[in-house]
């Protein structure tokens, strides 16, 4: 599932997504959002080794796909939070966390989870699940206002304009504007810009039916110079090529987190 926030944390949380009782290999595709996911059963370790991840965790933006196993029974909740406003909940250099999760308590030792953890274990009911989470962020909102510092944000129209053009409009040089971009991001200009390139292709695949030309079309509504250009991003991104998501369903679950049915699907996609 994927749920939309409460309006007192839009604009921070771009969406909850739930996982009930799940099992097997998952791929998990790159996004711009840095995630913060508690484990209500179960756990999950990449497919090439490490940790089992059971406890409350935080990770950056993903750039790369990554494959990973689900225990048996495994459910959780995970707060996909929005470009650029990480540093509202937490103390974080972004670029020290891209493609990296670690335990929350290792990160942030002074936010405990025991008593979310066990009250998530409580209920088996996914609303509640919600409002739990999302009552407590709200706490380490309320508890960080007066000392968090103001940080820099790239208003989204702003990202595809010469480089120059934007340090000089945010006051910055260009190495001081790439320097914010890796500590807020976790991306430099350049990949930021492929990553939303990508982000919005896959969200048009995603909400539109296949159809003839559809891929072309795409490839040039988002800013590629061809169709292989978008080819390139989207193994890059996902591991796949983009027409491979549009197949049927193979059983296999490998790729669930592409297979949301209506309405959560219009969340991911932001149709709504």
């Amino acid at each position: 599932m994927a749920l939309l926030p409460p309006p007192s944390l839009a604009g921070i949380v771009r969406y909850f997504h739930i996982e009930c009782a799940s099992a097997g290999t998952v791929l998990i595709p790159a996004t711009p959002c840095p995630e913060i996911t508690l484990f209500i059963s179960g756990g999950s370790r990449p497919t090439l080794g490490g940790p089992l991840f059971q406890r409350p965790m935080l990770g950056g933006p993903q750039t790369v796909p990554l494959l990973v196993n689900w225990e048996p029974g495994t459910t959780f909740i995970c707060a996909l939070i929005e470009p650029g406003q990480f540093g509202r909940l937490f103390d974080a250099d972004l670029s020290e966390l891209s493609d990296l999760p670690v335990p929350l308590d290792d990160f942030a030792p002074r936010q405990p989870t025991r008593e979310l953890e066990d009250a998530l274990r409580a209920t088996g009911d996914s609303a509640a699940w919600l409002t739990l989470f999302a009552d407590w962020l709200l706490t380490l909102l309320v508890q960080r206002a007066e000392r968090v510092r103001p940080s820099f944000v790239l208003p989204p129209g702003m990202l595809f304009q010469p480089t120059e053009d934007i340090a000089r409009r945010c006051g910055l040089s260009v190495r001081q504007l790439e320097r914010n971009m890796l500590a807020t991001y976790g991306q430099s200009l350049r990949d930021g810009r492929k990553m939303a390139r990508y982000v919005r292709a896959l969200a048009l695949i995603l909400s539109q039916p296949p159809r003839r030309g559809l891929l072309t079309r795409i490839a040039m509504d988002c800013g590629y110079h061809d169709q292989a250009h978008m080819i390139r991003d989207f193994i890059h991104f996902t591991g796949r090529r983009p027409g491979s998501l549009l197949e049927e369903d193979d059983g296999s679950g490998l790729l669930r987190l592409f297979r949301y049915e209506d309405p959560h699907r219009q969340v991911v996609t932001g149709q709504v």
